[in-house]
């Protein structure tokens, strides 16, 4: 293991903040692996269905996360905002026992994603903030690697439950609940963290007061995300080669076995060679398990695009955040975090719905051969953006 990881010592609110995000991901993860499962067994639905309520829920409910963060920046208040989000996720979980319509999973979904969008801009502006400048690429890093441990041992714990009875999604669902409440007791102990707020400074109530650099960002963020297909839809690849049901959470288990392994890593690295290039490979690596996926006829072959699968959110979730750190001034800082956050929100929107579209009406190449189009012209967008870091040096003498 490299000294800058070994050394890394989180501090106390970046450590409670990502056993938060542990429980919270075990307990989310575990329905969402289960999801197509659920969506072709028991709601009679197929990908077309799954990516809508996916790619709807995520774009529709991303709004809040600008105004969430837009008046985080103006109360100067963090915490509040996430008990309230994790709490609306939390609760949404023993209701899908109620549930037996697409309609109602759509529901559900968007509530759960309203939540998420409280609760994002403030928290990473509170992990920015309690975090050294040359450490951010690291805090992310080891924020989603214990936000993703809980999303490994989610859909393996699921796969057990499913195994043992092939219809037991109720008792997912239970199990599921019970864990999230373990993530809003961790969040007792955060102490909320506040920027230097700029009296009479100008408010997000435009966009103008961040530099031309972060807007392009966004743009580039846009076409990213219009070409990362939902792992939900990706994860019914495995019935094209004749798995069993029970079996998909177990592939979700290994994309997210991949997505752990390397997340620290990944912000090491991007403190080291800039956040820019760690994204650009990235959504490389995103190519690269697409095709994998597509050409794969067996399991070991499936096994391994999902592993190189699970190499993309790590190189680029927590990375996305660092370099946003680095292009918005601090006393905006959850205000930018809720801009990233809606635009690739809007953008998963698109790929879901149109990606579960494609998936269903013509197959499963043409859909990931659009999502890969998208892709290459970010990557080359995102290449034209300056870091403040890079333009202090193309200035001095």
């Amino acid at each position: 293991m490299p000294d800058s990881v070994k050394k890394y010592r989180p501090s106390r609110n970046v450590t409670l903040l990502g056993l938060t995000s542990f429980f919270n991901d075990f307990s989310s993860e575990m329905v969402l692996s289960i999801f197509p499962a659920f969506f072709t067994s028991v709601l009679k639905a197929g990908a077309g269905s799954l990516g809508l309520v996916e790619g709807f829920a995520d774009g529709a409910a991303n709004i809040i996360k600008i105004y969430a963060g837009r008046l985080s920046d103006a109360t100067q208040k963090r915490k509040p905002f996430m008990v309230v989000g994790y709490a609306l996720s939390v609760v949404t979980r023993p209701v899908y026992l109620l549930t037996a319509s697409v309609g109602g999973v759509l529901g559900l979904r968007f509530a759960d994603r309203v939540g998420k969008g409280l609760r994002e801009a403030p928290r990473d502006a509170i992990i920015s903030l309690s975090t050294p400048k040359e450490e951010i690429g690291r805090a992310f890093g080891y924020h989603r690697m214990l936000d993703t441990l809980g999303a490994l041992g989610g859909p393996l714990v699921a796969y057990l439950i499913l195994r043992a009875n092939p219809n037991a999604f109720d008792t997912v669902f239970i199990v599921a609940f019970i864990i999230g409440l373990l993530a809003l007791a961790s969040l007792v102990f955060v102490k909320d963290t506040v920027g230097d707020l700029k009296k009479n400074g100008i408010t997000l109530a435009s966009i103008a007061v961040f530099p031309a650099d972060f807007k392009r960002y966004l743009i580039a963020l846009f076409l990213l995300a219009m070409g990362s297909m939902p792992v939900a839809v990706l994860l019914l690849s495995t019935q094209h080669i004749g798995l069993a049901i029970a079996s998909i959470p177990l592939f979700y288990m290994l994309y997210n076995l991949s997505f752990v392994g390397f997340s620290l890593r990944a912000g090491g690295l991007s403190d080291q060679i800039g956040p820019r290039k760690v994204l650009r490979i990235g959504y490389l690596v995103l190519l690269v398990g697409y095709t994998v996926i597509v050409f794969a006829k067996s399991t070991p072959a499936l096994i391994l695009g999902f592993l190189v699968l699970g190499l993309f959110p790590a190189l680029t979730d927590g990375v996305a955040r660092a370099l946003a750190a680095e292009l918005s001034p601090p006393e905006y800082r959850a205000g930018a975090y809720g801009l990233v956050n809606a635009t690739m929100g809007f953008g998963l929107m698109v790929a879901g719905v149109g990606g579960g579209y494609l998936w269903e009406r013509f197959s499963a190449p043409t859909a990931l051969v659009v999502a890969g189009m998208c892709v290459v012209v970010g990557v080359l967008l995102l290449s034209t953006i300056i870091t403040n870091g890079k333009r202090e040096a193309q200035n001095s003498p």
